[in-house]
């Protein structure tokens, strides 16, 4: 409001005044935002260890079994394959690729690559299945049978050939994992 008035009056003093004393405003912040408060380098060292934590070395063999159940494991172990009904729903893939005309290979933990990707806002849901092998026109000419007969209504699909996946306009994702487990995949 101040510099309308300023510059209505036409005062040209008062408007040099105005110039200078934002130039000085500017020029303090500047220097203050660029002024460096503390570095690296100039932190003070610790120089005995008692400073950290306490810690204790053990040879103990008992209490290493402990330390060895939080370690990842460096190969992933074969899944069972043994009985059908696993309480957590798994089940092992049972068809060859040479069963159909079309295989999906499963990830290296063994689970269908069936995946779920919502925008930011998750309004917009598209279900996306990947390492698709073979013939993927038939494979998802029969997946988009199977989950329309469910539904009911017509779905929307999008082929990559090349990188063989397909991906599903909506949230198809538990449909999709029915219809591998009934193809064995």
């Amino acid at each position: 409001m101040a510099t309308l008035r300023i510059l209505a009056c036409g005062n040209l003093v008062a408007v040099s005044n105005f110039v200078q004393l934002l130039n000085r405003v500017t020029t303090t912040r500047v220097s203050q935002i660029q002024q460096r408060w503390s570095s690296y380098k100039s932190s003070s060292k610790y120089k005995t260890p008692e400073d950290y934590t306490d810690y204790e070395i053990t040879k103990d063999e008992n209490e290493w079994k402990y330390v060895e159940r939080l370690l990842p494991y460096k190969i992933i172990p074969n899944p069972p394959t043994i009985g059908n009904k696993f309480p957590s729903g798994y089940k092992p893939a049972s068809a060859s690729p040479k069963d159909n005309p079309y295989f999906i290979e499963r990830t290296k933990n063994y689970m269908q690559p069936v995946y779920l990707y919502r925008n930011p806002r998750g309004t917009k849901r598209v279900t996306e299945i990947n390492r698709i092998q073979g013939n993927i026109w038939i494979l998802e000419q029969d997946m988009k049978q199977y989950i329309q007969e469910c539904t009911g209504h017509r779905i929307a699909s999008q082929i990559n050939e090349f990188a063989g996946l397909i991906k599903l306009k909506g949230d198809y994702v538990n449909r999709v994992k029915e219809w591998m487990n009934t193809k064995g995949f």
